[in-house]
């Protein structure tokens, strides 16, 4: 008699620690594994990156160790990588995130920069094996996102070629072939384009929900939006003698009021942990230090002075919507930064023209800039606000376009062929918010510093900071 192969796949994507949603999440899960088991299935259950963002207060104290324990208690089957997990923590801390995990962390496109080797803690593949024999095999690749990979110390591969050999090796051994993908949906197209051999990509990164996957060229694909609102359900049967098969994909809606109690009391005990770190003093201020996103303000100014001096530049350019709040007189923890700067943001220093600087500013200028909404490249916040210059010099700024002839770095009138070196924010050099720095003709991301760390040293060294900017 030939046994029938029934298999639901579980998954979830890009929670970007919104852990207050998890407890609905984890509800679901358990939920849909239940029902699955009750009905003689078998049941995997994936994450496909993203899980941990240092937006959180939690996951930025405990460095993504609470997100792993928030994981394991879920007895998640296999996780791979996503950016925020790749690029916002340091060589070290990555290095360290996941020894206490439960689970397999599967990827094929990274390796250490010196050794090429992969780090310990992934496995190119795994092959889980069903209580009927049934093989699947499941391997993963993450976004290459190199310009940050590299000055962390890592060597991020093309996904591409590094999964070709995996796909060629797991195909001959597995009946059934998935790819834990957090690459993006256009990227996974192109995917199952070049690797058919595929059954199964479950992907993620841009948040799109599919709500009843895609097929393309002869495989599935499914992805499960952002932020714990949907999970991924995919049902497969057939047997070993005449193949497997997808009979379903869906991406089903997280009910936010069934929530499960357990991993409400286990988020109590990781925000305690959490509470206590974030409570270290950083310095006690004497008068207030308040931010207004539509002008000047004490702490944006000395953020954007501070940040020409730690690059050590001609010129900084800060956005006033990158500190949410201000300061008051008193002590100031490590928290109070983290609130009023969550975002997951590290500093450049790009090597623009005198041109491109004007053609920047002109355009920062507009009220359509100011008040932009930004969403995503890592900001957290509401708008990106006024753009506030430090040049070691006064010029004038009420202006609405800038004049060349009154714009001065270090008392001189800039000029449109010079290069200058310019410290701003790493989201400037994606997109199209300001080609000028996008297409500056040297880019240097400084990790794995974050904007938050600046304004910590800023305060600590306020005095001494403003005197050597001048």
């Amino acid at each position: 008699m030939t046994n029938e192969t029934k298999l639901t796949i579980l998954h979830t994507n890009d929670l970007h620690s919104e852990l207050n949603a998890w407890p609905a999440v984890t509800a679901l899960l358990k939920e849909k594994r239940q029902a699955a088991l009750d009905a003689g299935r078998d049941v995997l259950l994936f994450d496909i990156g993203d899980h941990s963002d240092r937006v959180h207060p939690v996951t930025d104290a405990l460095r993504g160790k609470g997100n792993i324990e928030l994981l394991n208690s879920m007895d998640y089957d296999a996780v791979t990588i996503g950016n925020n997990e790749g690029i916002t923590f340091s060589k070290e801390e990555l290095n360290g995130l996941y020894t206490d995990a439960n689970f397999p962390v599967l990827l094929t496109n990274l390796r250490d920069k010196d050794t090429s080797e992969m780090p310990p803690w992934t496995a190119p593949y795994k092959i889980l094996t069903l209580t009927d024999g049934t093989t699947i095999g499941v391997t993963a690749a993450t976004v290459p996102f190199r310009q940050f990979y590299e000055p962390l110390g890592w060597k991020i591969d093309d996904p591409l070629t590094a999964l070709r050999p995996v796909v060629a090796r797991l195909r001959q051994d597995c009946d059934f072939l998935i790819c834990l993908s957090h690459l993006g949906l256009r990227e996974d197209y192109g995917l199952v384009e070049a690797m058919p051999e595929f059954d199964l990509v479950l992907g993620s990164h841009t948040h799109h929900v599919l709500e009843e996957g895609e097929h393309v060229n002869g495989v599935w694909i499914n992805q499960s939006g952002r932020s714990g609102a949907y999970i991924g359900e995919v049902t497969i049967g057939g047997t070993k003698e005449s193949g497997l098969s997808v009979e379903s994909v869906q991406s089903i809606p997280v009910d936010v009021q069934k929530r499960d109690y357990e991993t409400e009391n286990q988020l109590s005990r990781l925000n305690r942990r959490a509470v206590c770190l974030m409570e270290e003093p950083v310095t006690i201020l004497k008068e207030e230090m308040y931010v207004d996103w539509f002008d000047e303000s004490p702490l944006v100014r000395t953020l954007t002075e501070g940040l020409r001096s730690w690059c050590q530049t001609d010129l900084a350019m800060v956005n006033a919507g990158s500190l949410l709040d201000g300061l008051k007189p008193g002590l100031v923890t490590r928290g109070q930064l983290h609130e009023i700067c969550p975002h997951p943001i590290n500093p450049v220093i790009v090597h623009m023209t005198g041109k491109q600087i004007i053609e920047t500013m002109q355009k920062a200028e507009t009220p359509e800039m100011i008040h932009f909404r930004l969403r995503g490249f890592g900001f957290r916040g509401k708008v990106l606000g006024k753009m506030i210059y430090a040049t070691g010099s006064s010029f004038a700024k009420t202006q609405e376009r800038i004049d060349p002839e009154t714009f001065i770095i270090d008392n001189k009138r800039i000029e449109e062929n010079r290069v200058y070196k310019v410290a701003t924010l790493d989201m400037f050099t994606l997109g199209r918010l300001y080609p000028g720095i996008r297409d500056a003709e040297r880019t240097d991301i400084l990790m794995p510093e974050f904007l938050r760390d600046i304004l910590l040293w800023c305060l600590q060294n306020q005095s001494g900071m403003m005197k050597s900017s001048g």
